[in-house]
């Protein structure tokens, strides 16, 4: 009896002894100093702020810093011991890698924002202008990069950031677009035109040239208005064919 109660006093001792030496390293990693995890967390920390900021930056350099001190930390975290305070680690370099991810998608949207209001800016110009040319051959490219934004932008993590973003890139250039909506359907319906009169089809030119005439007073700006009528009445001026005398 003596000795199953000496042999249960030891096993108790045991798990006591263990139990403290557990809590004693798990105290000792929390306390512990963990440079490559703090640089992480440090360099995030600039970069939402970068992401928050007025400008539409696009913080590379910051990025690519991150990206480096993450690696580094997962090394340095994958060495600590034990689990527990490992852990708590691996949460911390998480959350850095979540504004990694948060920054990639950032920065594509900027790009892709950036191109799109260069493409507004020229239509708009164009519009202007009433250059129906440029108006024409950059009107696909304006709604590709409208579209392709538009994803960019769903990607990036945070409502009012995506808010912010939409409002200096998207809705600028879906004005544009719509202001240059029935001018394309004119230039358009023209090309369509040019084919009846080559295929003799008098009665589908006559329809088209119907459907320019309605829409030209919808066109917004007064110089591409100008423009596209004069346009629409050479369509409708009687053709002088050259004739070869002999």
């Amino acid at each position: 009896m003596r000795r199953k109660r000496r042999k249960a006093f030891s096993i108790i001792g045991w798990l006591a002894v263990f139990w403290l030496s557990f809590s004693l390293l798990t105290v000792q990693a929390e306390a512990a100093s963990f440079p490559n995890v703090e640089r992480l967390e440090q360099h995030a920390a600039q970069l939402e702020r970068a992401m928050k900021a007025d400008q539409w930056s696009k913080p590379y350099r910051l990025l690519n810093q991150v990206k480096r001190d993450y690696e580094a930390a997962k090394k340095e975290v994958a060495r600590v011991r034990p689990q527990t305070a490992r852990a708590q680690l691996e949460k911390r370099i998480a959350a850095g890698e979540q504004t990694m991810k948060k920054a990639s998608a950032y920065i594509s949207a900027v790009e892709s924002g950036e191109r799109l209001r260069a493409l507004t800016a020229n239509v708009d110009r164009a519009l202007r202008m009433g250059d129906v040319d440029v108006v024409y051959d950059s009107y696909a490219p304006l709604q590709y990069q409208i579209r392709k934004t538009a994803i960019l932008i769903g990607r990036v993590p945070g409502v009012s950031l995506r808010e912010k973003m939409e409002g200096w890139f998207q809705r600028p250039a879906l004005a544009v677009k719509q202001r240059a909506y029935y001018a394309i359907n004119i230039m358009q319906a023209m090309d369509k035109l040019l084919d009846a009169y080559d295929e003799g089809d008098i009665a589908r030119a006559e329809r088209l040239l119907s459907l320019c005439d309605r829409w030209l007073p919808n066109v917004v700006d007064a110089a591409t208005r100008k423009q596209l009528a004069v346009y629409i009445d050479d369509f409708k001026a009687p053709v002088v064919l050259d004739v070869d005398i002999e």
